[in-house]
């Protein structure tokens, strides 16, 4: 039971590209349920829509950013007060959170080469505005070659014309910044003070994934009952050959006009046996970020409060 009679809260922040929707979708489909254990989870949707975005647009304003919409500290902790209030949860009760935009966006990655460059002003707002103790966080980590080629294509599928970098500019950000998830997780602990940190390594997920939830929704439900999501056509990642002839259009006829035709590119080069999966690294570049991934996991599972799971 969390402090004080206090709901118990679990935040699952991502990160990007980890099989987060994965988990959100079994979660969703099995809340009814959970509810009636006293588990909580709230709709990524709302999380993000009620919590995270006002969080953010708080950070903006206070990074110099102009947005249009503006979110000062008051009217913040209102609509977080509103927010945790609708859940429901009573003391004890176990409210799970999940957005993995909670550090920011993949576009804040892409473009400076550092691993959610805002992070240090959003994620501490996101945690000092939940008004009951966070006891635990669940974070999932990947190998930094992957990482920033799926955040690389996210970022394509989402970006203005006028925004788009060269992948040429983003593997040169990466490769002169040498990313690391060790500076990250310590945010992240030095966020939530008083939370248990659970983390694992994407490459893992699929060997771990019961694992996964079942420590997400807590202990006294059958994880092996939980029903699987309704089948929906995923979205599908990106080729090679897609990201390419993308980035040469976006050159020939300026960066709106190519964007403009992202899933006609796509659907024409799907990714599959024809056409593998994109990787803009040479093999000297993933070995070299192989092993800070390998470097940096053994000292984050170091960590006082850290849990790293291995199948």
């Amino acid at each position: 039971m969390a402090k004080g009679g206090a709901p118990y809260v679990v935040v699952h922040g991502g990160v990007h590209k980890t099989a987060t929707s994965h988990i959100q979708s079994i979660l969703q489909r099995n809340a009814g349920r959970l509810r009636k254990s006293g588990v909580y989870y709230v709709h990524h949707r709302d999380t993000r829509k009620e919590y995270t975005v006002p969080a953010q647009l708080n950070g903006y304003e206070k990074l110099g950013l102009e947005y249009r919409t503006k979110v000062p500290d008051k009217e913040l902790a209102k609509k977080a007060t509103k927010f945790f209030r609708k859940i429901g949860a009573g003391a004890g009760e176990r409210i799970v959170l999940s957005d993995e935009n909670m550090p920011g966006h993949s576009g804040h990655c892409v473009r400076s080469g550092h691993l959610y460059s805002r992070g240090r002003t959003l994620i501490p707002i996101f945690a000092q505005n939940i008004p009951y103790p966070v006891t635990e966080v669940h974070i999932a980590l990947r190998h930094y070659a992957d990482f920033f080629a799926s955040t690389f294509i996210e970022f394509l599928r989402s970006a203005k014309g006028e925004n788009v970098i060269p992948e040429a500019q983003m593997k040169r950000a990466v490769l002169s910044n040498l990313p690391s998830w060790t500076g990250f997780v310590d945010l992240v602990l030095s966020c939530f003070p008083e939370a248990e940190m659970t983390v694992w390594r994407h490459e893992d997920f699929g060997a771990l994934s019961e694992r996964v939830i079942g420590n997400l929704i807590g202990p006294g439900f059958d994880i092996n009952t939980l029903a699987e999501p309704k089948r929906k056509r995923g979205r599908p990642s990106a080729s090679h050959r897609a990201v390419q002839e993308l980035l040469i259009a976006i050159e020939r006829e300026g960066g709106d006009a190519a964007l403009a035709r992202r899933v006609e590119i796509q659907d024409a080069y799907p990714r599959g046996p024809d056409y593998p999966g994109y990787d803009p690294w040479s093999a000297a570049e993933r070995a070299h970020l192989g092993r800070l991934y390998e470097k940096d996991l053994t000292e984050i599972a170091m960590r006082k409060r850290v849990t790293l799971l291995a199948p």
